[in-house]
């Protein structure tokens, strides 16, 4: 007759096989998501209101145009990179003009930073929250990329609109339709 009884060693194996089975299972769930998906960190993207592009051996970063409306002048926010070993010649073609700048040789060109007129733009095609097409021609290549347009609605903004920030007056109640209280 056989007896009811577990014996003791099957027991610990069983407990044993289970233990390692879940380990394995928390070990592959903990690392798998990372063989079907890219890592995050290695995903490049604008980080703030700009675009991140390359033209030609230049490096833009957080490109941007402010301007206080359509048809008004533009000025270009962004830093250009130039890692190659001799300066570059970039022109930024929009609808209604251009801007030249010299890149230098492993170096950069800080738009903010500049007090010469090279990074205006005369008359933007897009009002601010649209995007715009440049050209950016470096050598004989061209790039043509969509920028924002963006206007002084942001503090940070206000100092490059060309001829300064206005804001929109605040309508009264009476303008809105509104009785006051």
């Amino acid at each position: 007759m056989k007896s009811d009884r577990i014996n003791p060693l099957q027991h610990t194996r069983a407990k044993r096989s289970l233990a390692a089975g879940a380990a394995l299972v928390a070990v592959l769930g903990a690392t798998g998501c990372s063989v079907t998906s890219e890592q995050a960190t290695t995903i490049q993207y604008a980080a703030s209101d700009g675009i991140v592009a390359e033209a030609g051996p230049l490096e833009l970063r957080n490109v941007m145009v402010i301007t206080s409306g359509e048809g008004e002048p533009g000025t270009i926010l962004g830093t250009v990179f130039n890692p190659s070993d001799s300066a570059v010649q970039l022109t930024i073609e929009g609808e209604n003009s251009s801007a030249d700048i010299t890149v230098p040789a492993e170096g950069k060109w800080v738009f903010e930073d500049e007090t010469t007129d090279d990074g205006i733009l005369e008359g933007v095609s897009e009002i601010p929250g649209a995007l715009v097409d440049l050209n950016f021609v470096v050598n004989s290549e061209t790039v043509e990329l969509r920028v924002p347009v963006l206007d002084g609605t942001l503090e940070e903004y206000r100092e490059y609109v060309p001829g300064g920030f206005t804001p929109d007056p605040t309508p009264t109640p009476e303008e809105i339709g509104e009785e006051e209280e």
